[in-house]
This record gives structure tokens, sequence and C-alpha cells, in this order.
């Protein structure tokens, strides 16, 4: 072997030795938890660590101070080594075993630990009188599109969970209904870090008046009105939008939508009025009452590819009798 080659081989193994070492993007971001301390005085400080592609991350750090008031801070991470070492205005931390320690201010330091978070409502049963749309077993209240040559997808199920990929073409109910009810839904983004906006996640559930509450990926990110997760599709952000204080959780992270869909009927029985929409996005209220810009109308719920591996599990719902 020549000294070139041998010098190849070299670089080769190095690198590969570098990226054994690297911690993977789906273990660095996610929710961490701890505590901020100064002389003045500590406090709890939450942060969300969002994976940006290429190595690259950013930190929304929530500092709760000791009057009760917050303040905010960000920072900017990259891979050095087999640690991320993150800096910004006043702030400056490192990575390393599900941790991220630094430096605040002139004499503060902070620590806080990646945590799993977990919706208060995943997992939750169908109540007596509900109607299970999927649960991994059974695929008869759902229809998807067939291709042009009038084939159905394969539905890709997980043994683990009994979760399954969004089809292509996507996926509608046979359960039709014009009236009120309860909606279950839960789901999982993916990762993909490299992508920004609509790329990160993209997919949908669309009400019975044809009204879509995105699915998205907005950990730590944010989009155009209505286009984050949980937003009424171009027309309404959820309720406290913005990077640090997002319902939403990580990429790789189960989340649920609990709605509550309330129509009015008139005196013989027809639906009346706007439909208000209420939306509890992994157990926090996002949309409070919302008279919906759609009359209400007889449909189905449908759940929107739009080219992202996104899944979905345990969706029912509940028909309420309107009063």
């Amino acid at each position: 072997m020549g000294r070139t080659a041998t010098m190849v081989c070299a670089c080769l193994a190095l690198a590969a030795l570098a990226l054994a070492g690297a911690p993977p993007e789906a273990e660095v971001q996610g929710m961490y938890e701890g505590t901020w301390k100064t002389g003045a005085g500590e406090g709890k400080l939450v942060a969300r660590v969002v994976a940006l592609g290429a190595n690259a991350y950013k930190v929304f750090a929530i500092q709760h101070l000791p009057d009760g008031k917050t303040a905010k801070a960000e920072m900017d991470g990259k891979l050095d080594g087999d640690k991320v070492i993150f800096a910004g205005k006043d702030w400056s931390g490192t990575h390393a075993a599900g941790a991220v320690t630094g430096k605040m201010g002139a004499d503060g330091s902070f620590e806080v630990k990646r945590i799993v978070p977990q919706s208060p409502t995943v997992g939750k049963k169908p109540p007596e009188g509900a109607v299970v749309l999927l649960d991994g077993k059974n695929f008869d209240q759902m229809t998807v599109r067939k291709d042009k040559q009038g084939k159905e997808p394969e539905w890709q199920v997980s043994e683990d969970d009994g979760s399954v990929q969004i089809p292509r073409r996507g996926m509608r109910t046979k359960y039709a209904t014009d009236g009120s009810y309860d909606l279950h839904v839960e789901f999982m983004c993916p990762l993909r870090a490299d992508k920004r906006s609509q790329g990160r996640g993209n997919s949908g559930v669309h009400l019975t008046c044809g009204q879509e509450i995105q699915v998205l990926d907005s950990f730590g990110m944010t989009t155009y009105k209505g286009g984050g997760c949980g937003g009424l599709y171009r027309w309404k952000d959820p309720d406290a939008f913005d990077a640090f204080s997002l319902a939403s959780y990580p990429p790789l992270t189960w989340q649920t939508y609990d709605v509550e869909y309330r129509v009015k009927r008139d005196a013989a029985g027809k639906p009346t009025g706007k439909p208000l929409l209420t939306v509890y996005h992994n157990g926090m209220k996002i949309h409070d009452a919302v008279p919906l810009n759609r009359k209400p109308r007889r449909g189905g719920f449908s759940f929107q590819d739009h080219g992202n591996p996104v899944r979905y599990r345990n969706i029912w719902v509940l028909p309420i009798e309107e009063k």
C-alpha cells in the first residue's frame, strides 16, 4: 500500500471514529429542565434544544425569576468532537451525557437535563359510545385513495404500538356526521432536522366541516399563520404561539389532539350557525370555543399525506348529543 493510500485510510478511520463518538441528533434535541444560579438568587430553567441539521442546534431557554416573571435566552450550538458547544448573548454551555451545563451573565451558572415528555392524554381509551377509527388492528373505518392502477397502498403498521405511517395520498374515515363530537388523535412527527417550515413532519387532521388542524414538527420552530402544529390552517395560530412556549413536543415523541367540536341545531333539527372548536394539544388548551369560518356539514375525518412519514394511532370519536 502506498503512502497516499495509507493516509486516506487513516483519515477515513479517524472520521469513522469521530462519527462513532458524536451524539446522535435524536439524543441531543429535546426538552430539558433544571436550575440556574447566581449570586443574587436561583430558580427553575427550562429549555428546548432544536436540531437544525449539519450538526447545528438552537436552544430556546426560559429562566423563571424569583419575582414570578420570566426571561428568555437563545443559544446557537455546533457539534465539536463528542460534545455540542452552545453560545449566545451572555450565555454559553456544553452538551454531554444528556445534560447541558454552562455559564450565564457575570457570575451565574446553569444545568438542565433532558426529559422525555408525555401527554396527559396519551393512550386515552375510548369511552362507552365512542367509535374507534384506528387502532392498528382493524382498518374497517378507514379508506385510502387508490393509485392509477387501482391499487391501495399497504398499511405500514408498527408491531410495537399498533401505529401506522400515513399512507400515500392520505386516509379518510367511513364514519361521517354533521353533529357534535369529541375526537382523540395521537400522532408522531419524524425528525427531519435539515428541513424547515412545512418540510418538518407535515400532515394534517381535517375535521368534518373541512377545517384542518395542522400537524407539523413545530418544536422550537415557527412558520406562517396557522401553519404550525395545532394551527387552524392559514387562519389562526394556537394560543401562546412562539418558539419558546409551543405546546409541541420534540419529533419522535407521541403527541395528542383532544378536540371538542360543537354544533347547534335549529327548531327543525338542522345544523345552524358556526361550529365551535376547542382543542387541547398535549393537554394544553390552544383553541378555546373558537367560532370556525366554515358552516357545519356532514362529513368524515381525513388525515393528510404530505410526503412525510408521520405516524398515527389511537384515533376515536365520541358523538355528542346537541341540547
